[in-house]
């Protein structure tokens, strides 16, 4: 579970940012909480703001860190990633940090880089418990040479193997990566190591036109609620069937011109995605799996009452194709701790929506799953859904041109408050602000 993110100096983040999970005292929607060793954390958060104020670039944040994080900075774009409209910031070095809960444990996280050197700064990692903090490791880098050190009480040999990796590490490399690499990561001395490289691979990120994979789509439609979901959201599907062609039946319509690079596409895929891969083609998403030295593909098609005629994903309309998307993240996908979604808004009737998050809540009761999203739709802006500290506001600063986060907790709100209107008249300061346009007329007087 999430407890904070930081970031600073990346894209529209200038100073440093900081979001947060933790509850307030309001009591209305408990289940939106979950207590974790005397800690409440929210199960969601909803960003809203104005076009082109940060929001994406919060879920950017997020992903760039966990890239970062699980490769290394050679294989990650970070190329001009600093905030460009203050030139003196391309010389300062870029931070992110996750607090998070793990294993019935509370971690620290963090890595600081230079986007100048390309080089990791600084990287720690720390246990906490209350007021105590345990030193799992502290990296700084000096004079182009990582300096590791830990609290940790380690037996000689596996002391002198710590030094062994900390003395080899690459600067553009996590220590945490590099560590997970290794077979020590097994042994009970470094279960903390263990644990952030597993909660951190379970971030799920979802961006506008990206897909979920069909893998995820199978596994959904596997369980015994996809079809009462379905139902409840109003898409006219009564059930999804997961059909499974050969290779030869999914290529052979296309232009023989294309045919030999998809598949060769697909077996490259298959080599490096330990023997399933996704493709779209025509329009349908399609998981390949190597099946005994048989190439497999499993299509997804719907049944909207008639099951003669069954519908492809292509056939069906954005909002649907948005759900698909979203569906997995009801029932529960093994190994996901957090996920994020760009515009979760995008091609979905307001209902819709509504009745998403309130599933969202409703399924997960007992899982330690959390929702982040960035929105527009106001809509969901409403107090009898979702509380109040789980509104979160981005705006840009009109001067620096340097986004802001913030929580409605900030402001006094009651609430039996209805505070869309509020929002729209500008009281919450993250709506656009439109300066009068004066249209030039010509001399004859038309506006032509």
């Amino acid at each position: 579970m999430l407890v904070r993110f930081i970031v600073e100096n990346f894209l529209s983040f200038k100073e440093r940012q900081v979001f947060s999970m933790v509850a307030a005292k309001h009591t209305r929607h408990p289940d939106h909480v979950i207590t974790l060793k005397g800690k409440r954390i929210l199960k969601g958060s909803f960003l809203f703001g104005a076009n082109a104020s940060g929001k994406s670039n919060f879920i950017k944040s997020i992903n760039y860190a966990k890239q970062i994080i699980l490769f290394n900075l050679d294989m990650v774009d970070i190329d001009r990633k600093y905030f460009r409209l203050d030139s003196e910031y391309s010389n300062k070095p870029s931070m992110f940090q996750f607090d998070f809960f793990a294993n019935n444990e509370y971690y620290s996280y963090g890595i600081a880089f230079s986007n100048k050197e390309k080089e990791i700064l600084s990287e720690w990692l720390y246990r906490v418990d209350g007021e105590n903090e345990e030193c799992i490791f502290e990296r700084e880098t000096k004079n182009g040479k990582s300096i590791i050190k830990t609290g940790l009480k380690l037996d000689k040999d596996t002391k002198y193997r710590f030094r062994i990796y900390s003395e080899d590490l690459p600067r553009s490399k996590t220590f945490l990566r590099d560590i997970s690499e290794k077979e020590i990561i097994n042994t009970k001395q470094f279960k903390a190591f263990s644990d952030a490289w597993k909660w951190i691979n379970g971030i799920f990120i979802l961006i506008p036109d990206r897909h979920l994979t069909m893998e995820g789509i199978r596994k959904c439609a596997s369980t015994l609620e996809i079809d009462h979901l379905l139902e409840a959201l109003d898409t006219g599907i009564k059930s999804v069937i997961i059909k499974e062609e050969t290779l030869d039946n999914v290529i052979g319509n296309l232009s023989p011109n294309v045919r030999p690079y998809i598949l060769r596409d697909i077996k490259n895929g298959l080599r490096g995605n330990r023997g399933k891969v996704n493709f779209i083609i025509d329009g349908n998403n399609y998981l390949f799996e190597d099946k005994n030295g048989e190439i497999v593909a499993s299509l997804q098609l719907n049944d909207h009452g008639n099951s003669e005629e069954l519908f492809s994903f292509k056939e069906e309309s954005d909002g649907t194709k948005k759900l698909f998307d979203l569906l997995p993240f009801v029932v529960g996908l093994p190994n996901i701790s957090i996920v994020l979604i760009d515009e979760i808004d995008r091609s979905l009737h307001t209902k819709l929506l509504i009745q998403y998050v309130e599933l969202f809540y409703e399924q997960n009761k007992d899982r330690h799953v959390q929702l982040i999203a960035t929105l527009h739709d106001v809509n969901l802006m409403n107090l009898n859904i979702i509380r109040q500290d789980e509104i979160w506001f981005i705006r840009r600063d009109e001067y620096t041109g340097a986004s802001d986060m913030y929580s409605l907790n900030k402001f006094q709100i009651r609430y039996d408050k209805k505070i869309i209107k509020d929002y729209l008249l500008g009281r919450f300061g993250s709506i656009p602000c439109f300066d009068q346009i004066d249209f030039i007329e010509k001399e004859d007087g038309s506006d032509e």
